[in-house]
């Protein structure tokens, strides 16, 4: 299934214009089929992925990556 800009920013939880930005500094993959930008649900993972922190242990913890 391939999701619209709308469903993406919904997803996100960010504004279409956002997710337009990504669009346009290429941090997110995307299909264009005429002029609409579709994109798959391992997009949306991958960027995802992208952009998550780790956390960081609390003293005492070993951390394990």
């Amino acid at each position: 299934m391939l999701f619209s800009v709308l469903q993406v920013s919904e997803r996100l939880g960010v504004s279409e214009i956002t997710v337009r930005r990504l669009i346009k500094l290429r941090r997110i993959s995307y299909r264009k089929i005429g002029d609409r930008y579709l994109f798959s649900e391992a997009d949306i993972s991958s960027y995802l992925d992208s952009i998550s922190v780790p956390a960081i242990p609390r003293q005492g913890e070993a951390f394990h990556a």
